[in-house]
């Protein structure tokens, strides 16, 4: 048998040869053992446990399917080299005919002891093709190039019935999916910062992010790192949604407390951050959230208290926004400690953390890269997924324009808004931050 087929992608008359096959394949082998030295026997006493029903999302029709396996057998079930051992599945229509087409596959992903209970999120994508018709699969385990367990085991595999998704915004369809894979946040009582700060424990690597210097790269680099399942689709939905809303096990509030402070008051951890020039920072902050993306949903949680103080009404304008001296004027009239994170003082996110390693510069991030290669073995390479672009052109009083305005104009140097008034202001209000960044490698 071919590696990569599987009995549900033949046709009908091909299913009894197939499963001649298998069975042949193993009765060569030596007293009664598979290829991967578990024997036949054996698998009666492997069972699979699931939910009967997945609901499938967005363009891929894809859903993610907890499946909890149970070793009841006396021997230890092992993935086998390259993940030869995968859980696949057979599309059925509303009769229980076997639909046509492949099926992906999700590796088992690690070992199970005898007597041991091993889960992992399994996922299905459905052809759009087979839309039309699918209305459950079946879905087991597989050996490539072997068996089809339930060949051997007919009661081995679980029939799992197909649901559409319903009608949802983007915003909620993000959230369904990630539902799916991660458990919803539950949170230990970490106050902020500690909560968000990352820990990959095989690397002894704790990151503190702090807003607007590189965090989303950084975060996804923690994520896959600290081996978070599903980095990919976590990366997809965006990092921030899925590590904040869920327990992902990568921030200290996913871990349990007594844990999490350990982590914290260790100085076994190579604890880092990234920070930038602060005046950089608000201006970064200012074309993002309140001129480039200013009609964004999720920004608005961070903007229209600011908007709405400067316009003086909740009935915010957003074509209108406001201008980058009315969002300084706004922080400056507030308490540094009230302040949202994204223009929170930088240094705010250090107070506490003992046995602190080292802090970068956002524009000598490649000395992290370097460190982690020479120190670490870790070859990455970090981008800045939400860089403003530079352009060469100076606009004269760009910080007293309204983010409307400042769309008429297009592409400006960010370095236009240096000339504000409230400039000295700044460098007093963020002097701590200054001095910190100073001192930054």
């Amino acid at each position: 048998m071919a590696r990569g087929v599987w009995p549900g992608s033949q046709p009908q008359r091909n299913a009894t040869i197939f499963r001649t096959n298998a069975l042949n394949i193993f009765r060569s082998k030596n007293a009664d053992q598979a290829s991967d030295n578990f024997p036949v026997a054996a698998w009666s006493k492997i069972s699979l446990e699931m939910d009967t029903t997945l609901t499938l999302y967005g363009r891929l029709n894809r859903g993610h399917l907890e499946v909890r396996l149970h070793n009841h057998s006396g021997q230890k079930l092992e993935p086998g080299s390259d993940g030869q051992l995968s859980y696949s599945f057979i599309m059925l229509d509303a009769k229980g005919r076997k639909l046509s087409g492949e099926s992906i596959r999700t590796p088992l992903s690690s070992s199970v002891a005898p007597g041991e209970c091993h889960s992992q999120k399994v996922t299905v994508i459905i052809p759009q093709k087979q839309m039309k018709h699918i209305a459950a699969i079946r879905i087991g385990l597989l050996m490539e190039g072997n068996y089809w367990v339930e060949d051997l085991f007919p009661q081995h595999s679980r029939i799992v019935q197909i649901t559409p998704a319903p009608a949802l915004s983007p915003a909620e369809m993000k959230l369904a999916i990630a539902s799916q894979i991660w458990p919803k946040r539950q949170g230990n009582g970490l106050r902020w910062p500690y909560g968000s700060m990352m820990v990959s424990e095989a690397h002894r690597l704790f990151y503190i992010p702090v807003a607007k210097c590189a965090c989303t790269s950084l975060k996804s680099m923690m994520v896959k790192l600290a081996a978070v399942d599903r980095p990919d689709i976590a990366t997809e939905l965006g990092v921030h949604l899925v590590t904040d809303r869920f327990n992902t096990g990568v921030q200290l509030k996913d871990k349990p407390i007594d844990r999490a402070r350990e982590i914290l008051a260790s100085d076994q951890y190579f604890k880092f951050s990234v920070i930038r020039d602060p005046f950089q920072r608000l201006v970064s902050a200012y074309l993002e959230k309140f001129v480039y993306k200013r009609h964004n949903g999720r920004n608005l949680l961070h903007t229209r208290a600011v908007i709405s103080a400067a316009q003086g009404t909740e009935d915010i304008d957003l074509d209108q926004g406001i201008s980058f001296d009315d969002f300084l004027a706004y922080i400056l009239s507030q308490d540094p400690f009230e302040l949202d994170p994204h223009w929170r003082p930088q240094h705010h996110y250090f107070l506490g953390v003992p046995h602190m390693s080292r802090i970068f510069r956002l524009e000598n991030i490649r000395a992290l890269e370097q460190y982690l290669l020479r120190d670490q073995g870790i070859t990455i390479k970090l981008g800045h997924d939400n860089k403003t672009g530079k352009s060469d052109i100076h606009l004269q009083l760009a910080s007293s324009l309204p983010a409307c305005e400042l769309d008429r104009a297009g592409p400006i140097n960010p370095d236009s808004f240096l000339a504000t008034g409230h400039a000295k202001a700044v460098r007093e209000y963020y002097r701590e931050d200054f001095a910190f960044y100073d001192s930054a490698v």
